[in-house]
């Protein structure tokens, strides 16, 4: 099972680099995602099927803000197969490191994570954006620094620039102000801070409704 986790990645970098059209990328992706997660439990389902409709709302928010834009839009700025992707990365990072759920504070991380969304949805500026963002995540890893933590924080960090850099480079969303690279740097801490809330807020949710008599998580060494 990890073995296929760990190919998806630079499978889907493969399909949005070079399989045309927005429709047949998508295509692919759900045939590869088929292939390597295997069979969803209910619960998995229903948190794919959640963070798509949510991270659908941010990107569609963000978008009118101006900070990226798609080559190829289909419905709310954004192509088809963007409307799949982040149940992908959250379920793909959460098999993949898996681990216990954390306990403490819960209302911090949320009020975090509700300044986190509403910066990326009203702020237009990069600069501001990154500075923003960065002092929140910062906040966030000091107050909470377990290993996992970390762990979540910093693969997404790597996932998020494997997918930018390939999005960008092959031509498939870019960024205003011809940033070094193509790819801002608040990309950090957009993806750093989604791990680190992913962690302390999304894995107790699925960790207790598992628990509560629906199938386990289907995370295998």
């Amino acid at each position: 099972m990890r073995t296929r986790l760990l190919l998806q990645v630079p499978a889907v970098m493969l399909i949005l680099a070079f399989v045309p059209t927005n429709l047949g990328k998508l295509a692919a992706l759900l045939v590869l995602w088929a292939l390597t997660f295997g069979r969803l439990s209910k619960v998995e389902t229903i948190f794919y099927v959640c963070v798509c409709v949510f991270f659908t709302a941010m990107n569609a928010a963000s978008l009118k803000q101006g900070i990226f834009k798609f080559a190829q839009p289909d419905l709310l700025l954004q192509p088809v197969w963007e409307l799949f992707m982040w149940g992908f990365y959250l379920l793909h990072t959460r098999r993949l490191l898996n681990g216990p759920a954390p306990g403490g504070r819960r209302a911090v991380v949320w009020a975090l994570a509700l300044a986190y969304s509403a910066a990326f949805a009203t702020i237009h500026d990069g600069n501001t954006l990154l500075m923003v963002t960065g002092v929140l995540l910062l906040v966030g890893l000091v107050l909470f620094h377990e290993p996992l933590d970390l762990a979540y924080a910093g693969y997404m960090v790597l996932l998020g620039a494997l997918i930018e850099y390939t999005g960008v480079h092959s031509g498939q969303w870019g960024y205003p102000g011809n940033p070094p690279g193509g790819v801002p740097l608040w990309f950090i801490t957009m993806w750093g801070g989604i791990g680190l809330f992913m962690r302390r807020l999304i894995v107790p949710i699925l960790a207790r409704n598992e628990k509560a008599g629906k199938l386990p998580a289907q995370v295998k060494a």
